[in-house]
């Protein structure tokens, strides 16, 4: 211990217990309407006891201002989410709101106003934003469907309502820093005497050190005060593993704020060399690097709707598979990957102590990718400090 100690490891460590391990199942209600039967290992079970069986801790649930019902994915108003939030804190999940600003999906290409706030100017969307906000989590509050972190916009990476907010092509960095901090100022306004949610700003730019400096420099000059960083990152966009690497090193070195992958989901069918093997590789994989993050900045992941099961292409990503129809689904074997494993836990107890420590040292320093790929975390096909600077940290953290 004095040796670890030595290092100069905090005590803090976003890796371990407060590791957010995070689903969007805002469809959820929609698939049980429509008599989806969820099973863990061929047992029929509530999706809910499934997910928290792997040791999921966050559920995330977009919400749109005047959604359209025909528009499955972007249905959910606000009577939806709190019926389904408060579901989901009654079962001691924490919540993540996804708040959309729009009636319909909001993302890079598409940040359109709800139509209620058509034709209004610059003041009156900051007024529209603060009010709705306010209105939105006061009435989550006295609900008992409280957020625990609420995004303020879904993907912003060029802004949100457009065109006022909009920044790819009109640079209107001062009036999107307006509207943020109108939704920031509305959380605060709704929580009564709840704490403070913490506010997420999400872009996706997961695989893009130069993209996220341009959006977060800019943001932050403009005196926008927040606590979490959200990426997406999926594979088939978003660039590979060690693209994510490097970005996920660039910010916590940059930027104050932790970090989370709040979107993310890979094919287990449907696609070229997709399998559920593969699939649970890649999840295994990205968590084990977001873990890696310095300075403990790796708050942790969350899967984009694992339990959307129906539609294609969305239903080649989920993590239930039709058994053998779509309404009679089993749980695939990368909610496996979501399982509570501490890094440096060798022996599956689930801490790191003295007894781990003999199946840490066998890979000490040995110059071999195959013989060090179960604890080799940033690549270099060696355990050597920088992996014992993580697993000391999850040490200090099981002992506080």
């Amino acid at each position: 211990m004095l040796i670890l100690l030595g290092l100069g490891i905090t005590a803090r460590n976003g890796v371990c217990a407060q590791f957010m391990r995070g689903v969007d199942i805002s469809t959820l209600t929609l698939q049980e309407a429509d008599e989806v039967i969820y099973k863990e290992y061929g047992i029929p079970e509530d999706a809910l006891i499934i997910l928290k069986n792997h040791d999921i801790n966050w559920i995330r649930i977009r919400l749109f201002h005047s959604p359209s019902s025909w528009n499955y994915g972007a249905s959910m108003d606000l009577d939806y989410v709190t019926e389904l939030a408060a579901r989901v804190k009654a079962e001691g999940f924490k919540f993540l709101l996804d708040i959309h600003y729009s009636d319909t999906w909001a993302d890079p290409t598409h940040q359109t106003p709800p139509d209620a706030w058509q034709g209004m100017n610059h003041s009156q969307l900051v007024t529209a934003v603060y009010e709705y906000t306010r209105d939105t989590i006061e009435h989550l509050r006295t609900n008992n469907a409280m957020p625990d972190m609420v995004q303020i916009g879904n993907e912003i990476t060029c802004g949100m309502l457009w065109t006022d907010g909009e920044i790819c092509d009109n640079g209107n960095w001062s009036n999107l820093a307006d509207l943020i901090n109108a939704g920031i100022n509305g959380v605060d306004a709704g929580r009564g005497a709840e704490p403070m949610p913490e506010i997420m700003i999400h872009i996706d730019r997961g695989g893009d050190q130069g993209g996220t400096e341009w959006f977060f420099d800019n943001l932050l000059a403009r005196g926008v005060q927040f606590d979490v960083i959200g990426q997406s990152f999926y594979p088939q966009w978003h660039g590979t593993l060690d693209d994510l690497t490097t970005n996920l090193n660039f910010m916590a070195q940059n930027y104050s704020q932790d970090i989370v992958i709040v979107e993310t989901a890979e094919y287990y069918t449907g696609s070229s060399g997709a399998s559920p093997e593969n699939q649970k590789a890649f999840l295994e994989e990205l968590i084990q690097r977001i873990q890696a993050t310095p300075n403990g900045k790796g708050r942790g992941v969350c899967y984009w709707e694992p339990a959307w099961v129906w539609s294609s292409p969305v239903g080649y990503k989920a993590l239930f598979e039709p058994a053998p129809t779509w309404d009679n689904v089993d749980m695939l074997m990368a909610l496996e990957a979501f399982d509570n494993q501490v890094y440096g836990d060798t022996t599956g107890e689930g801490i790191v102590n003295f007894e781990d420590l003999p199946g840490f040292c066998e890979s000490w320093l040995v110059d071999d990718c195959v013989a060090a790929a179960e604890l080799d975390l940033n690549g270099d096909c060696l355990i050597n400090f920088y992996e014992l600077s993580v697993l000391a940290q999850n040490w200090l953290e099981e002992i506080e």
